[in-house]
């Protein structure tokens, strides 16, 4: 049986290895896992799978270890179950000053071209050579037709003179 588990709270110590231990004490295994800290914050999304016979004893584990001190959200899923391969992957990066609206704008030049986000991630950081805030947005996505890369292009850099736009991947 696989679980689908989101972990948050305060950031400390032995998270990360009290977690597999629970993993491994069910005689599971640690599939995927993205994990960071935001504000002092420890967020992970993580896949295990554990034996259908310690499914139950596997999420009393997580909720007894893990809260209330973190939020704890917990999915089964089927093992084996797997979205259908991604017909036609990309990945972009888009640099540009920072300002208003400007993810959800992103995300709608995304949901109007039917783009599914996979993948997101955000920094905002000094640029290198004027300290100016850069936002920073390298995205993973797939569509069901081939993505006109011109055109989303355009349509990202008609934001504003400043929008740099890569897909490093072809």
């Amino acid at each position: 049986m696989k679980f689908v588990i989101t972990l948050l709270g305060n950031d400390r110590l032995g998270i990360v290895e009290s977690f597999s231990k629970t993993v491994a004490d069910h005689d599971g295994a640690w599939c995927e896992s993205r994990i960071m800290q935001v504000e002092g914050q420890f967020g992970g999304v993580f896949l295990a799978e554990v034996p259908l016979e310690n499914a139950d004893a596997f999420e009393a584990s997580l909720e007894s270890s893990f809260q209330p001190e973190f939020h704890l959200a917990v999915v089964r899923t089927e093992a084996g179950a797997r979205p259908e391969p991604t017909r036609h992957p990309f990945e972009v990066i888009v640099l540009c000053g920072d300002r208003p609206r400007l993810l959800h704008t992103f995300a709608q030049l995304c949901t109007a071209r039917q783009i599914n986000i996979l993948e997101l991630e955000t920094n905002l950081r000094p640029a290198a050579m004027t300290g100016l805030m850069t936002f920073e947005i390298s995205a993973v996505g797939d569509s069901p037709e081939e993505l006109d890369r011109d055109e989303f292009a355009d349509a990202l850099e008609a934001l504003g003179e400043d929008v740099v736009v890569d897909f490093p991947i072809d």
